[in-house]
């Protein structure tokens, strides 16, 4: 099922925030990549800062839980903000988790909206202008489009309001892993707004399709996820051919930030200096 194309505001005026100049791409990495440890307690978002500032990063991505922490432990957005800018860190988004938009509960889905409003907040407050948030269950999506995209459309066409009123852009990333991608594209393309845009991720798509279904993404990607899992001794990454990935970042001259996420095994520092070698060497 396709609805007709939705204009949600002036999409002609995208504002200088969302503008970049240097037609480079630019390395990044996500807490993530350090759940394990900043989950556990054993490492805190300025020791993260800190990593990344050593392994020479531009910018850091974080993950909204572990904001939270941070949050409960007694600092502020201030303080996350400041570290960063003093580290000379680009905060580039903050991914936001556990909203699914596609519940049938529209109670749930109201909930979920306002959340995603939270952290609009947020996001204005730490001096961002990305918001990276997903779908819903991409898994029930892609078995019962028909039924469950009017709600995904509807929870969107909210947010967007809002975001675009704030000039926030609203990055859609395709998770979780094996899935997918393919009602992205119609999503964006449904309300051609410069304040929703993409967040491809190449470790999430299915094998089968990964690479042809990352290139139909790249088009609309305001931000990109880098995953990685485990590596050759030659440090290429052994389930993605990231010269591959690279390359087609370059076709489209893309000039934003290349996220790392290292999900694999081990030490979660060492696996992260692999990823931002092997990011660096096809940038």
């Amino acid at each position: 099922m396709r609805f007709a194309k939705v204009r949600t505001g002036n999409i002609k005026e995208v504002t200088n925030e969302l503008v970049e100049e240097e037609l480079i791409m630019k390395s990044c990495c996500t807490s993530f990549s350090f759940n394990r440890g900043i989950s556990s307690g054993q490492m805190d978002l300025e020791q993260y800062l800190q990593i990344c500032q050593r392994l020479g990063l531009q910018g850091v991505e974080f993950w909204d839980e572990h904001v939270q922490m941070y949050l409960e432990g007694g600092k502020t957005i201030r303080n996350l903000r400041e570290k960063a800018r003093a580290l000379g860190l680009a905060v580039v988004t903050i991914a936001v988790n556990n909203h699914d938009f596609t519940s049938p509960d529209p109670s749930a889905r109201e909930k979920d909206i306002a959340q995603v409003f939270q952290w609009m907040d947020v996001i204005e407050e730490i001096g961002s202008k990305i918001l990276r948030v997903l779908p819903g269950d991409l898994i029930a999506l892609n078995k019962d489009e028909e039924s469950l995209y009017p709600f995904v459309r509807s929870c969107f066409e909210k947010c967007l309001r809002e975001a675009e009123k704030r000039k926030i852009c609203l990055a859609v990333e395709n998770c979780p892993q094996d899935t997918d991608p393919k009602v992205i594209l119609p999503l964006v393309k449904d309300f051609d707004s410069p304040y929703l845009k993409t967040c491809p991720d190449i470790g999430n798509i299915r094998a089968n399709i990964r690479y042809p279904s990352f290139r139909s993404l790249l088009p609309y990607a305001v931000h990109v996820h880098a995953k990685t899992y485990q590596f050759d001794s030659q440090g290429e990454e052994m389930t993605i051919e990231y010269r591959k990935v690279m390359n087609m970042l370059k076709e489209i001259h893309f000039n934003r930030y290349v996220s790392v996420e290292f999900e694999g095994e081990g030490n979660e520092t060492e696996g992260v200096e692999k990823s931002v070698t092997l990011v660096r060497k096809y940038l």
